[in-house]
């Protein structure tokens, strides 16, 4: 019997997933749930989902078939920026930007609060919907399992870093919440064996790395010239690529540095930069400092015309974005995983990056595209110029890169062991 019909026939049909943020607001977490809720609808199950939505958006809605209902934090603008700023250190601190202990704890008070309530949301919607399983998923919501009251099993799925970077107060008080729940998963097995250091029990844990629709991504080369030439680049143009959130862990600065290099020796190169900031930059308003920062080094390393700033894409658009580009390059400090890596593996470009986090199991280096030393920039501008001058080399790796995507990080492979590991948990009550 196939997995997904053993799932079915074990009484599973009714899933409530959790995040801080979904689809269509951009962000890895909001991507890894729109291709799993979109999986499990093809399935038949039934979806819910529960996420932070501002004032301004409907608190019930349905978005692609899922059942979308969202939480607030009120109506004072003064709770959303506290929460934000606490937000914005918290996730600094998991990626090794921030020392533990070195920085304000202004705003726990509203994180505390946003976890309650999306608790409270939870607890009502297994209530009156009658969920089979709960599935929150990453670090913003790891105090959930304080509130919630366990009437239905406790799935966790935490996305980023799961290291000694992020300190050992942290460390416990994350390891304390993830052994109430039914079953924990992570991305990779080092951060699974790190948890299980700090004492989850080995039982509640599983791996299971992020995924795409592949065959969102198998679109005709034609369909990249086309949006080169929809969005005025030059056509004879080389395009090095970076999909990320202007963040100071996507180090865009280190990008521009190397590409700097990179022009010395393909002039037709054209740097492309796709990603806003996140919810809490846009309430901090602090995107718009950190977008004037990157533009000041631009024009510091006279790059005016070289650099495309396209800001937010269309989620739809997002596979002929890839398909237009060259290379693909990644420079961030530190990634939990990096989805945007996947999709442009996905859209075979092979991806240059630094070998931080979960990005070495993605990129077979030399084999599917380059893993760099942190920090390396003339490395990062060298192996990149390499596949931008050997259009086999760039064919024979982005033809590999989409083979290790259709093996390893396919959505319908990966839902097949989530419905095992929910099953598990239910069992196990």
């Amino acid at each position: 019997m196939s997995n997904e019909l053993s799932s079915r026939s074990g009484g599973i049909r009714k899933i409530c997933l959790a995040s801080h943020s979904f689809y269509p607001y951009v962000g890895g977490v909001s991507y890894y749930l729109y291709y799993l809720s979109q999986e499990f609808l093809r399935r038949k199950f039934e979806v819910y989902e529960v996420h932070l939505g501002k004032p301004s958006t409907p608190s019930v809605e349905e978005v692609e078939g899922v059942k979308v209902y969202r939480v607030g934090l009120g109506d004072k603008k003064e709770s959303w920026n506290r929460y934000s700023l606490f937000k914005e250190r918290l996730y600094e601190q998991i990626h090794g930007l921030r020392v533990e202990g070195k920085w304000s704890r202004e705003g726990y008070k509203e994180f505390v609060k946003f976890n309650k309530v999306m608790a409270s949301k939870i607890n009502q919607i297994c209530s009156s919907k009658k969920i089979d399983i709960v599935n929150p998923h990453d670090w913003q919501l790891h105090l959930t399992p304080d509130y919630l009251d366990f009437s239905v099993p406790v799935v966790y799925t935490w996305h980023v870093p799961f290291t000694s970077n992020m300190g050992e107060k942290l460390g416990r008080q994350a390891t304390a919440k993830l052994k109430k729940c039914d079953k924990v998963i992570f991305s990779t097995q080092d951060y699974l064996n790190y948890a299980k250091l700090l004492g989850v029990p080995e039982e509640k844990l599983v791996c299971i790395h992020p995924f795409v629709e592949p065959s969102r991504f198998y679109l005709d080369e034609k369909e990249g010239y086309k949006f080169k030439k929809e969005k005025g680049i030059p056509l004879d143009s080389e395009i090095v690529l970076c999909v990320a959130r202007i963040d100071p862990v996507k180090s865009h600065e280190e990008l521009l540095k190397a590409f700097s290099i990179i022009k010395k020796q393909h002039r037709n190169a054209k740097l492309v930069l796709v990603g806003n900031g996140s919810l809490s930059d846009n309430v901090l308003e602090i995107r718009g400092q950190r977008r004037a920062s990157i533009q000041k080094l631009v024009e510091k390393l006279d790059l005016e015309n070289d650099t495309i700033f396209m800001g937010h894409v269309p989620h739809k658009d997002i596979p002929k974005v890839y398909k237009m580009a060259d290379v693909v390059v990644l420079p961030s400090k530190m990634e939990g995983f990096g989805l945007s890596i996947t999709e442009a593996m996905a859209s075979e470009r092979p991806v240059v990056a630094y070998n931080v986090g979960g990005v070495g199991v993605q990129i077979e280096n030399g084999r599917s595209g380059f893993l760099v030393e942190k920090g390396n920039i003339n490395e990062l501008a060298a192996k990149t110029s390499e596949l931008l001058s050997d259009k086999e080399l760039k064919r024979k790796m982005g033809e590999r890169a989409r083979q290790i995507v259709e093996e390893k990080f396919n959505v319908r492979k990966a839902v097949d062991k989530y419905l095992n590991v929910y099953q598990e948990a239910i069992n196990g009550r």
